[in-house]
């Protein structure tokens, strides 16, 4: 991802020429002399651009005849979704969002992970709270991903990694937000891939206080993203 960081700016506009111009579709199907007067440039410069972008993982290429089948993958998404935050704050819109989803059972890591000496001493420090030892593991509904990408894509309040017993744990982004008013957190890997469901930690062991089981519905608010 460190590589993908740091040539962002150059394949952007060839990302939102990509997504533009597929719709809703999954690939772009478009031949060489298209794809050059898509991007402005001649069909040799991007032939180049395009095999640089598929070697580095943001987008998928095959080829179908004539034709490419072009896809953005999620680290592209990732930096579409990046470039939009940036001018979101920039602008100063998109204070408050909303994401709805339904509570799911998770695999016990979270547990794990929150109950780190390191990572409680910055939850407190940063986010004015030590957790309760466990997450509130959230699906997302499929209408609500484009905010969750939104906010994932924001810079957040970075919870820095750290080494014990041998093994690197590495820094997470966190969100404050509520649920019905009590005080929360969204939190996930600062570079992971990207995924539907969402971890939330509070203060309060939600599932108790709320009475929630799962495939109960709930709303998660961010005031300010």
């Amino acid at each position: 991802m460190e590589k993908i960081d740091r040539i962002s700016q150059k394949y952007y506009h060839v990302l939102k020429a990509i997504a533009q111009r597929k719709g809703e579709d999954r690939y772009l199907r478009i031949t060489s002399g298209e794809l050059a007067t898509l991007l402005g440039m001649s069909q040799q410069n991007a032939s180049r651009l395009i095999l640089e972008m598929d070697h580095s993982g943001i987008i998928e290429r095959k080829i179908s005849g004539r034709r490419q089948e072009i896809s953005i993958t999620e680290p592209g998404l990732d930096l579409l979704f990046e470039e939009f935050a940036d001018l979101s704050q920039l602008l100063g819109t998109g204070k408050e969002s909303t994401i709805r989803g339904t509570v799911q059972s998770g695999l016990g890591e979270g547990r794990y992970y929150v109950a780190k000496k390191p990572y409680l001493i910055q939850f407190n420090e940063k986010l004015g709270m030590i957790p309760y030892p466990g997450t509130l593991n959230v699906k997302v509904l499929t209408e609500d991903e484009k905010s969750l990408r939104h906010i994932r894509a924001m810079k957040g309040i970075i919870i820095e990694g750290f080494n014990s017993d041998d093994r690197t744990f590495g820094a997470v982004k966190a969100f404050p937000c509520s649920i019905k008013e009590i005080q929360c957190a969204l939190i996930f890997p600062y570079r992971s891939i990207y995924r539907d469901v969402m971890e939330i930690i509070s203060h309060e062991f939600l599932r108790q206080k709320l009475d929630l089981k799962d495939g109960d519905k709930v709303e998660i608010s961010f005031s300010s993203v």
